[in-house]
C-alpha cells in the first residue's frame, strides 16, 4: 500500500456495501450490481464449466486433456500437414457431459494440435485444418487402438500446451458478463464498466464484475476469453460462430505461450449438422 492510499484509507473509512442478493451459481453480490440483474439475465448464455485436474488413470473413452485418445482400430491417424503425428489437446466424451443446446448429446469430439512452436496455428487462416484436427465420433464401438508406440518415437518442436494427462469433470452453468467477447451487448458492458466508484466504496462496480464473472476458465459454450482481442471480429462470416471449447492455463499442467487461452469456434448451423471441418481456432497470450 503506498503513503498516500494509506491517508486516504484514514480519512474515508470503507463504506460497508449494501446485500443485493445472491446469484444462481451462490455467488453474493452487491446492491449496486443487483440493480443490474435484469440486464445481465437477459444477456447470460448457458456453458459447461470444466474443471481440470492430473490424472493418471483414465480410460481411452473418458474425457480427458492431454493423454491417449479412442481411436478405431485400422482408421488413419491425425497428421499435420508433414506428415507426422499430431497429439491430442482435448477429448470430450458427451455421455459425460450435462447436455448444453445445441450440442451433441453423444458421441466423442477430439482436438488434435501439431508439436510446432504455435501449437498448429495458422494465423492467417485459422479455420483451415492442416495443423490442427477436429475429429467426432457419433457412435463409439470397443475396437480402440491400445498400443500408441508409434507417438512416442516422435520429435517435438516444442512442448504442447498440456503438459499432463488432466481428468475433467463438468456441470451446467450461466454466464453472465463478457468483456473481451464481441458477442457482449456493448452498450452493458460499457455501463458496467464507467459507473464511479462511491466515495469510501471498497470497489468499484468494475471491479467487482471481473471478481464476480470471470472470463478465464475452460468451458464449452457461453463466453469466450482472450488476453488479446476476438478473433470473430476479423472477418464477417466468423462473427456468428458460438464457443466450442476454451481451455485456459492452468498452473503448470497446462501453459499457452505466456499464460494464454486456447479457443476453438464453430457456427451454430454447423455445430447442429455435427459438421466440424470449419472450426476456427485461435490462442493468444499477454
Amino acid at each position: 500500500m503506498k503513503l498516500f492510499d494509506f491517508f486516504r484509507k484514514k480519512k474515508e473509512p470503507d463504506v460497508e456495501e449494501e446485500p443485493g442478493g445472491v446469484l444462481p451459481n451462490g455467488v453474493p453480490i452487491s446492491s449496486r450490481l443487483a440493480a443490474y440483474l435484469p440486464q445481465l439475465e437477459a444477456a447470460a448464455l448457458p456453458f459447461v464449466q470444466i474443471k481440470a485436474q492430473p490424472s493418471d488413470s483414465l480410460f481411452l473413452f473418458d474425457s480427458k486433456f492431454g493423454g491417449l485418445p479412442y481411436w478405431p482400430a485400422g482408421k488413419p491417424y491425425p497428421t499435420d500437414a508433414d506428415g507426422n503425428y499430431m497429439y491430442l489437446l482435448a477429448q470430450l466424451n458427451f455421455a459425460q457431459i450435462p447436455h448444453l443446446d445445441g450440442y451433441p448429446q453423444k458421441g466423442i469430439l477430439q482436438f488434435y494440435v501439431a508439436a510446432d512452436d504455435v501449437y498448429g496455428l495458422n494465423f492467417d487462416e485459422p479455420t483451415v485444418q492442416k495443423n490442427f484436427r477436429i475429429v467426432y465420433f457419433e457412435d463409439i464401438n470397443d475396437t480402440a487402438l491400445e498400443d500408441f508406440s508409434f507417438l512416442e518415437g516422435q520429435e517435438q518442436e516444442s512442448a504442447l500446451p498440456v503438459e499432463r494427462q488432466m481428468q475433467l469433470t463438468f456441470s451446467l452453468q450461466q454466464d453472465y458478463f463478457a468483456y473481451s467477447d464481441i458477442r457482449y451487448p456493448e452498450d452493458l458492458s460499457d455501463e458496467l464498466q464507467s459507473e464511479e466508484k462511491p466515495a469510501g466504496a471498497k470497489q468499484s462496480l468494475a471491479d467487482e464484475v471481473y471478481k464476480v464473472f470471470p472470463e478465464g476458465g475452460h468451458k464449452m459454450g457461453g463466453y469466450a476469453y482472450f488476453t488479446q482481442y476476438d478473433p470473430r471480429d476479423e472477418k464477417a462470416e466468423y462473427l456468428e460462430m458460438v464457443l466450442l471449447l476454451q481451455i485456459d492455463s492452468q498452473d503448470n499442467d497446462i501453459l499457452w505461450g505466456d499464460v494464454g487461452v486456447g479457443n476453438f469456434f464453430i457456427h451454430p448451423a454447423d455445430l447442429e449438422r455435427k459438421d466440424f471441418s470449419r472450426v476456427l481456432y485461435n490462442w493468444d497470450c499477454t
